[in-house]
């Protein structure tokens, strides 16, 4: 604890020496995600034909160079490194800053500078103590799906079987008699008849006894007028 609080101090001195010295600091606040884009202004006749870099101030530590610009022909140019651009216009004697995709952890204290290889730098007013702001919205979001992955992972792992109940329902089947069977009956001669065999032998005894009816009928017939005849006859010749 003590430790922290004197390294606090020591920031705090720091910074207010840092102040004193460009005189302001210019605050922004800016939401995460969004960019940062700031315009420091130089000197002309002093800097036109210097490189320019915009460096990151962090406690107990060297300044850290972000980005640094190539050119020292006095003309405008350009340089990009990842999320930081320098634009360094000397008929406007502006090096223009930006910063994409800004992140809580790009929260600082920043600056341009005149930089030189073999000295300190020359510090342009003024310093920007930056100040980037978390979208409520996207904290809100990702602490639903934290506490969602989380309840996700509490859960022990389970197996789904599919199961299949049977159900042995009686069966009615309607078995249809085949068709080269005959069921027939007779109440005159008592003869049952159950397939193809029985009913020919059935027509053919029936065709045999009707032609004996009819023959005997024809025998008793001739019989008959034979016998009425020679009753007459023995009555027309009789004493």
């Amino acid at each position: 604890m003590k430790k922290a609080g004197l390294r606090g101090l020591l920031w705090m001195v720091f910074i207010s020496e840092l102040q004193a010295e460009n005189e302001s600091t210019e605050e922004k606040f800016i939401k995460e995600g969004e960019t940062l884009n700031v315009n420091c202004p130089f000197s002309t006749e002093k800097y036109s034909y210097s490189q320019k870099a915009w460096q990151k101030l962090i406690d107990g530590r060297k300044p850290v160079t972000l980005a640094l610009t190539k050119s020292t022909s006095g003309d405008p140019s350009q340089v990009r490194e990842g999320r930081y651009f320098l634009e360094d216009i000397p008929s406007e004697a502006i090096l223009h800053v930006q910063m994409t995709n800004l992140q809580v952890e790009d929260s600082g204290l920043y600056r341009c500078v005149i930089y030189y290889l073999s000295k300190e730098p020359d510090v342009l007013s003024p310093l920007f103590h930056l100040v980037v702001i978390k979208d409520p919205l996207s904290t809100a979001a990702s602490d639903k799906n934290h506490t969602w992955k989380l309840q996700i992972s509490t859960f022990p792992p389970t197996t789904t079987r599919a199961q299949g109940t049977l159900v042995d329902r009686p069966r009615t089947v309607t078995k249809l008699p085949p068709k080269s069977t005959a069921d027939l009956s007779s109440p005159g001669f008592g003869v049952n008849i159950t397939n193809v065999t029985d009913v020919t032998s059935y027509v053919f005894r029936v065709s045999v006894t009707s032609i004996i009816i009819i023959v005997l009928c024809g025998v008793l017939s001739k019989s008959l007028v034979f016998t009425v005849l020679l009753a007459v006859t023995k009555r027309s010749f009789g004493p």
